[in-house]
């Protein structure tokens, strides 16, 4: 049951929001359990194990920062459409349907 709703997780996860948040998430996950083992079980926390979980949360921190990246365009063959019995100073626009993904 426990890896059903695993399973059930990611994939939506993926449907939701893409494989590489996923992938940050799944890591994030991974990276606090191996902290909270070293909690728990009372091993020896070196320097290049603090060092270690620094540099991976520093990496997801900065994957979750925005871009600052323009909008992409739609390029003109997609958003005009020439009707076959238009004329060429008539244009019809079609618009776009968003892409619905389900879930799993």
């Amino acid at each position: 049951m426990a890896t059903y709703v695993g399973q059930v997780s990611v994939l939506s996860l993926i449907a939701i929001f893409g494989a590489a948040t996923t992938a940050m998430i799944t890591t994030a996950r991974k990276a606090v359990t191996l902290f909270l083992s070293y909690i728990i079980f009372t091993k020896p926390l070196t320097e290049q194990h603090g060092s270690g979980l620094l540099l991976i949360s520093m990496g997801i921190i900065m994957k979750t920062l925005p871009d600052n990246k323009p909008a992409p365009k739609i390029p003109a063959s997609n958003a005009y459409v020439m009707h076959p019995k238009t004329s060429y100073n008539e244009v019809v626009i079609v618009e776009l349907e968003d892409e619905r993904k389900p879930l799993v």
